[in-house]
């Protein structure tokens, strides 16, 4: 038996398998290709580098919050800062974005905990969660 990485076009890891024989009904949007690896691979910590044909450790994004708790008055805000361009960010609502400037300002009038989730390869996925104080 061996191991296989399922791997999509940007390198990150959607299954690991373990078989004799790696068939081409693996194949599928998230599975562009297969690479056998060696059992310390994980799909939350590696990422496949394409080019060279290995699996490779992913590595911590230096994001840089200004502060994890705003006042929900709807001009305090929280400055995300530091995300590599090209990093995909979920917003609270769901919606995400690519960062090409390399931060991100939230700003509400409803208190509450709002999660922001930032993924790239080769970037080891990453939340925020901002706390908004109800204003007195």
């Amino acid at each position: 038996m061996a191991l296989f990485a399922c791997f999509g076009l940007e390198g990150r890891i959607s299954n690991i398998m373990d078989c004799l024989i790696v068939a081409d009904s693996f194949q599928s949007d998230t599975c562009w290709m297969t690479l056998e690896i060696d059992p310390t691979v994980k799909i939350g910590t590696h990422y496949i580098d394409i080019l060279e044909g290995v699996a490779v450790e992913r590595t911590n994004m230096s994001i840089n919050v200004n502060d994890l708790e705003i006042i929900a008055n709807g001009t305090d805000e929280a400055i995300i800062s530091g995300i590599p361009a090209g990093v995909q960010v979920e917003w609270p609502d769901g919606q995400t974005d690519i960062v090409t400037d390399g931060e991100i300002r939230f700003s509400v009038d409803l208190a509450g905990f709002y999660t922001f989730r930032f993924t790239a390869v080769p970037y080891l996925d990453q939340e925020v969660v901002i706390e908004a104080i109800p204003a007195t």
